[in-house]
């Protein structure tokens, strides 16, 4: 709630974080503002409503991509903010090699992703979307040679650009 959004739909399969969710929610005063939509996020995640769709479940949220491409908003659209584990050469670096330029293993997977989006518009939407890959960044080392990785999509209408 601190990014100040109007409202936040959570899609949750776990009892225990829906219950610390839930207090959390109300010790915060701000229960009113989030609808949490308790089962497997491919099933309960309502439609066109998301303008920014955070995919954090790891090693791989791919299971969740369709249902997040229906959520966001096809007048607005947003950002899908998706996780995933890399392999890489090497491990250790902070999210850019000396040269300042992000690891070609990870601009290979966010590409990946990106055209893999790219496919799910198109099969579940009735109009064009445009994918474009705006961030890059490793959250951190998942194991030697594994790379936590997030990338952050912008996702747009063809005819709401």
């Amino acid at each position: 709630m601190h990014a100040k959004a109007a409202f936040v739909h959570a899609c949750e399969w776990n009892r225990d974080s829906v219950e610390a969710l839930e207090h959390n929610l109300a010790q915060n005063g701000v229960r009113h503002r989030c609808a949490i939509h308790f089962g497997d996020n491919r099933t309960v995640t309502p439609e066109g409503v998301a303008q920014r769709v955070n995919l954090g479940l790891i090693p791989s949220s791919e299971a969740g991509w369709e249902s997040a491409c229906k959520a966001l908003d096809e007048r607005t659209g947003g950002i899908l903010h998706i996780h995933g584990n890399v392999t890489s050469a090497s491990s250790g670096q902070r999210g850019v090699e000396e040269t300042g330029r992000v690891r070609t293993e990870w601009t290979v997977w966010a590409e990946s992703v990106r055209l893999r989006i790219s496919d799910i518009f198109r099969l579940v939407r009735l109009t064009k979307w445009a994918v474009s890959i705006e961030h890059i960044e490793r959250v951190k080392s998942y194991a030697p040679h594994i790379d936590h990785l997030v990338v952050d999509l912008l996702c747009s209408s063809i005819g709401n650009q």
